[in-house]
């Protein structure tokens, strides 16, 4: 990879920072609007918009990074100010500067990311380590009425482990783990707590935490990130609640099954537990029909929402501001991205044409003479057109970023 292309990805990821801070801010903003909007609504849906919102965090900032692109790619570069030779080793020294910055940055990205990931492995590691034995027959007929009876859908396979509480577990094959605290827990509640998990089953719930654990990852230095991540944990573990409900668990029974596992709590995990991290205390009042949100949101709350929702997308028009940036074209015909660029000159001793690509002349054309290959002779940023008896026709100084310069001809 070239130092012209590290450059320009250099000066797109500093473009693309800049889009993750700014549209972060707007995708908060929007989700504070629907968090008020939507205060009254069920948990399944304030738990899709929050994974909207955190999604939107992420996908907006790569399409700004595109739309940039394709606003450098129509750019032209700017004419010859002075020497070329001179005007590349100032604009040389100018790179070197951004890119120790550029890189700087990616590499405390890198490193967050990479500690955030490798805290996944580490989970996943501690999850296939744990030792587990098949379920007691009682059990696992309870769990196939539950899921099947009662929920409609196909029974998960089920084991006791060494965990706190109940949680579901598994990328490809779901596996549900109890402790043995569980079956001795009344019918009633252990059965709630069961219904609860078969909720995350039933909705994959396992293999959306781990890809929006990875999108917290590769955004570990956002706190819109956090905050997102936040609510979509609590609006999971509620929509769950009252799937639990709808499928036959009573309020009480699932409150109490809750609060007798709380002090059993494990911390944030890649399991989906029945004690995950949702806000405890918010699910018991709703549970128990405790209204925790009293009022209703104000007639002008939706407009407002809907409005800093649209900011969002707006600021994907930030990515037409690199138009301000004249050195990204620059860049961007020197890396490797560059098109090949097609030259028309014209000087007293007549017009020649050139088609460059990252400052080599693959082809030139000398009034209406196309000279073979041989006859374009290139050594760095020296060229020179040779006429059929090998004699110098034209010199030109030619510069990574496609400009030339050219001695006077006779």
């Amino acid at each position: 990879m070239s130092f012209f292309t590290v450059a320009y990805l250099a000066r797109l990821e500093v473009w693309g920072l800049a889009a993750v801070c700014l549209q972060g801010a707007l995708v908060m903003l929007s989700w504070f609007g629907w968090e008020r909007v939507t205060r009254r609504s069920s948990p399944a849906a304030r738990h899709r918009l929050a994974c909207v919102h955190l999604a939107a965090l992420a996908v907006l900032p790569a399409i700004t990074a595109m739309v940039l692109h394709w606003t450098v790619s129509h750019m032209s570069i700017a004419p010859p100010h002075g020497s070329p030779v001179a005007e590349l080793a100032r604009q040389m020294a100018s790179y070197r500067s951004f890119l120790a910055l550029a890189l700087l940055l990616a590499g405390v990205w890198m490193a967050g990311g990479l500690a955030m990931l490798l805290g996944l492995v580490r989970e996943a590691r501690q999850l296939a380590r744990l030792r587990c034995r098949p379920a007691p027959a009682g059990l696992r007929r309870t769990v196939h009425r539950l899921a099947r009876g009662r929920m409609g859908m196909a029974t998960p396979d089920v084991k006791v482990a060494q965990v706190a509480s109940p949680q579901v577990v598994g990328l490809w094959r779901t596996v549900v783990l109890v402790p043995d605290t569980l079956i001795h827990l009344p019918q009633a509640e252990y059965e709630a707590l069961l219904l609860h998990e078969l909720a995350h089953v039933r909705q994959g719930d396992f293999r959306w935490n781990l890809l929006q654990r990875i999108t917290l990852a590769a955004l570990w230095f956002h706190p819109a990130a956090w905050m997102l991540y936040r609510r979509v944990m609590r609006e999971r573990e509620m929509r769950c609640d009252v799937q639990a409900l709808r499928h036959g668990a009573a309020p009480l029974a699932l409150a109490r099954g809750l609060i007798r596992l709380v002090g059993h709590r494990a911390p944030a995990a890649l399991a989906m537990a029945v004690t995950g991290d949702g806000d405890f205390v918010a699910r018991i009042h709703r549970l128990l029909g405790v209204d925790a949100v009293p009022g209703t949101p104000a007639a002008g709350a939706r407009p407002v929402a809907l409005a800093l929702s649209a900011l969002c997308l707006l600021a994907l028009a930030g990515g037409r501001l690199g138009q301000t940036d004249t050195s990204m074209a620059d860049l961007y015909h020197a890396s490797s991205f560059g098109p090949t660029v097609s030259v028309l000159a014209h000087d007293d001793a007549g017009s020649f044409a050139l088609q460059i690509r990252h400052g080599q002349v693959l082809a030139a054309t000398v009034g209406q003479q196309a000279l073979a290959r041989d006859r374009i002779r290139q050594h760095g940023d020296r060229v020179t057109l040779l006429d059929a008896a090998q004699q110098p026709i034209l010199a030109l100084t030619v510069t990574p970023q496609d400009r030339i310069e050219w001695d006077g001809r006779p």
